[in-house]
């Protein structure tokens, strides 16, 4: 089968922006602002400039100016002195460091969860395939990647450490930018849910040794895979 790509304007995660906007107008900015740059319809190296975004929002400068300075303590944006702000380019070093830290603290909650879910549990992560499979027959990128998202936080999240679920969410807005580059290749992303059903296969078994190992797997695979897409250019 060869790889197909998908294009930036098929693979672009739409943003609805609220209807309404609450009294803090800066985060409500922040918000947009945010999920424009997570979804790239703001690309990495892109600038953003504060007039254009305060004619597009309706509002002074005031607010843009104080949510791209929230932005950029987020790591999302960064600041050219005399020029303006610019979202964040992802390295190659930041999908390293990430997928490091990705290997080692998911592939241990999996094998730690093995043992403590329960039914329900199970029945929960087979519906989230289910989901996932529905959506790569249909295309459907963005409900794939919906349940993407919730097949590895629901992992995380069983786990029961605090300290590691609070370090991961540290990394969610990285994650969250690295998984969108990731639909660009609808063969990755058939090769990502053969994985999680692996993964799932061992949970079934309540094998922790074998849950760990495939999600090991895993993300070395993912990184693999999203390390050719940079190469290539296609990201």
């Amino acid at each position: 089968m060869s790889e197909q790509w998908v294009t930036k304007e098929s693979f672009e995660v739409e943003v609805q922006p609220q209807l309404s906007k609450p009294p803090a107008l800066k985060d409500w900015a922040y918000k947009i602002i945010k999920d424009s740059i997570l979804s790239f319809r703001f690309p990495p190296g892109a600038q953003l400039h504060i007039e254009q975004l305060a004619d597009e929002m309706g509002l002074s400068r005031t607010p843009i100016r104080e949510a791209l300075l929230k932005l950029e303590s987020d790591g999302l944006v960064r600041t050219v002195p005399r020029v303006g702000f610019f979202v964040t380019e992802i390295t190659k070093r930041d999908l390293e460091e990430l997928f490091e830290l990705r290997e080692l603290l998911e592939s241990h909650a999996a094998g730690k969860i093995a043992s403590l879910l329960t039914d329900d549990d199970l029945a929960y992560i087979d519906r989230l395939l289910e989901t996932s499979v529905s959506a790569v027959e249909r295309g459907d990128l963005g409900e794939f990647l919906k349940a993407e998202i919730a097949f590895h936080t629901f992992l995380i999240e069983s786990c029961g450490n605090r300290r590691l679920i609070e370090v991961m969410k540290g990394l969610e807005d990285l994650m969250y930018r690295e998984r969108v580059l990731s639909l660009r290749s609808l063969e990755n992303v058939r090769k990502s849910l053969t994985e999680h059903q692996r993964i799932a296969e061992a949970l079934h078994q309540r094998d922790g040794e074998l849950a760990s190992r495939c999600m090991r797997e895993h993300i070395r695979n993912v990184r693999k895979r999203m390390l050719q897409l940079v190469d290539l250019g296609k990201c």
